[in-house]
């Protein structure tokens, strides 16, 4: 909705409907139809003005011509993961369904589903890969903050054969229930390499992310800590290039603002040591969930469904051309 246009007043159903993981200021609170149509005008100016302000100010706009976007099928409206395989985007939904999803990444329509029988998952968050395994992240804690079966699956591409790969933070000793969305030891996003599983947390409290590595073998590891870095917001995605020299990072802000963060010029695994830069892209109310390379400059980039009272983004696919912003 642009800023100006009149907003509808509503009746019926005072209640404001929410989904996993949406940041706090979406809970369930009893609003008059009336109240409910003042505060979203205000917040809608001001999400246009100044609670972007400092966005604005630190991150680069990529340009309408080089992003392309494509509707996603109904049953994709929680697509959290991604990966580029047999020129196709794979993608799932997060939290428990054991499907992957073959997207089309010409017009976003789905062309085949891989179902993996024998997983059970708790919260199925991020989906990467090497040329002979699928790596499942059933990672996310965001429910109460409290999860101590923290696991990747890793499944071979052919015989489906999973092996479990366990791990906790060993900076995580309160293991009281909290609220939803009110810990720093939440994840959506990881890399993968032949010996090591990189893991980039979602933290609620201090919008950063640490940088954490896991020994990429069956077993129970202790997380070793890297690197914690300012992000303001909330990281989702994570993807490497396939020359190896570029991460690129999604997220949000607490406004439900994309971003992209842009990593280079790294030192072999120092991912958050080399240049930064910030990326946005998109508008508002986009919870962006997943990134994919689909070449050393482009970028595949999902959001799920979002709706929230008079606001509604729909689950999308966007193709993103990099090369303005990648060092040569």
């Amino acid at each position: 909705m642009k800023h100006g246009s009149s907003l509808p007043c509503y009746s019926g159903s005072n209640r404001i409907k929410t989904q996993k993981g949406q940041p706090d200021f979406y809970k369930k609170v009893y609003i008059h139809p009336m109240l409910r149509c003042a505060i979203l005008s205000g917040v809608i100016f001001l999400f246009s003005g100044t609670a972007f302000s400092q966005e604005k100010k630190t991150a680069t706009t990529i340009p309408d011509s080089l992003i392309r976007k494509f509707p996603l099928d109904d049953q994709l409206k929680e697509t959290s993961g991604l990966v580029y395989w047999n020129k196709l985007l794979w993608t799932h939904n997060d939290d428990s369904d054991n499907n992957i999803y073959g997207i089309d990444p010409a017009t976003g329509k789905t062309e085949q589903i891989i179902q993996f029988k024998a997983l059970k998952v708790t919260d199925w968050e991020e989906l990467q890969q090497d040329s002979d395994y699928f790596y499942i992240g059933d990672v996310g804690n965001n429910a109460t903050g409290t999860r101590t079966n923290l696991r990747f699956f890793k499944i071979h591409k052919t015989s489906l054969h999973i092996d479990t790969i366990r791990f906790s933070y060993p900076e995580q000793t309160d293991f009281t229930a909290k609220k939803s969305n009110a810990t720093d030891f939440d994840c959506e996003a990881f890399l993968v390499t032949d010996s090591m599983i990189y893991v980039f947390t979602k933290e609620w409290n201090s919008q950063k992310t640490t940088l954490y590595k896991i020994p990429n073998k069956k077993g129970i590891h202790k997380a070793t800590f890297m690197q914690s870095f300012q992000v303001n917001g909330l990281i989702t995605g994570a993807a490497i290039s396939p020359n190896r020299k570029q991460i690129v990072l999604t997220g949000y802000t607490k406004t439900v603002a994309p971003f992209l963060y842009l990593l280079s010029d790294f030192n072999t695994d120092d991912f958050l040591g080399g240049k930064k830069k910030k990326l946005k892209f998109g508008g508002h109310f986009l919870q962006v969930e997943s990134v994919a390379f689909t070449g050393n400059t482009t970028v595949a980039v999902t959001n799920e469904q979002f709706m929230h009272s008079l606001i509604k983004s729909p689950q999308q696919l966007f193709l993103i051309d990099l090369k303005l912003f990648i060092s040569k």
